[in-house]
């Protein structure tokens, strides 16, 4: 019988790390969204309702 290589493990401990830095690239991210401004953020989706709506056909708003 052979013995088993250690390559499974390497590979699994592989995935595991780049999920890691995949999560922490996420979370700072999510961090960087939470420091925005206020102010701004309503700004924008004023303008990107304005937009959406200019281009509905008829008269029912998208956003009323």
């Amino acid at each position: 019988m052979q013995q088993p290589t250690a390559e499974p493990d390497r590979r699994d401990e592989d995935r595991r790390q780049e999920q890691i830095r995949r999560n922490q690239a996420a979370l700072e991210m999510l961090r960087e969204w939470d420091q925005e401004d206020p102010e701004e953020q309503r700004e924008t989706w004023e303008f990107l309702k304005r937009a959406l709506d200019e281009d509905r056909p008829g008269q029912r708003p998208l956003f009323p």
